[in-house]
């Protein structure tokens, strides 16, 4: 009995670990529009360029991060992401999808992270969080229109 657990244990492991790439696999195009959309959302704020914020978010932005008190709109967006440009700096991120569903003009996106970042006095820290995502598709694009998540809690 012994010898076969571990065959088991690493085709279980393979199965973990290759989940999320094979639920994308079989995404429709739309869906995987929209997780282009996520990924490159999360590489421009990689980069500092807040952009996005312009281009990829609705006017009537509502977001609630976990850190927060409460939801916040795009002008707090605005505002906070100028800040946070300027006290870490991402070195590393992968993202985990998890799911997309459309409905209509609407699609809610749940994933989870991992970040390797710096802060300004160049402390190293890694995290893990999650996000669920609502996009709203106005004059043919996808655009952010409320999220809530963040990085899970320090243990």
């Amino acid at each position: 009995m012994p010898v076969l657990r571990l065959p088991l244990a690493l085709a279980c492991l393979a199965l973990v670990a290759f989940a999320p790439a094979a639920s994308a696999q079989t995404w429709s195009k739309e869906q995987q529009e929209i997780w282009k959309l996520e990924e490159q959302q999360w590489k421009l704020s990689a980069a500092k360029d807040s952009s996005w914020i312009e281009t990829m978010v609705h006017p009537n932005l509502n977001y609630w991060n976990n850190a927060w008190p409460a939801p916040q709109s795009k002008a707090s967006l605005l505002l906070w992401d100028r800040y946070n440009n300027t006290s870490s700096t991402v070195l590393q991120q992968e993202l985990f999808p998890i799911s997309i569903t459309i409905t209509g003009s609407f699609a809610v996106v749940q994933y989870r992270y991992s970040i390797a970042r710096e802060n300004y006095k160049k402390d190293h820290e890694m995290v893990t969080g999650r996000y669920t995502d609502v996009l709203v598709k106005e004059g043919g694009r996808w655009l952010f229109i409320a999220w809530a998540g963040g990085d899970d809690p320090k243990k």
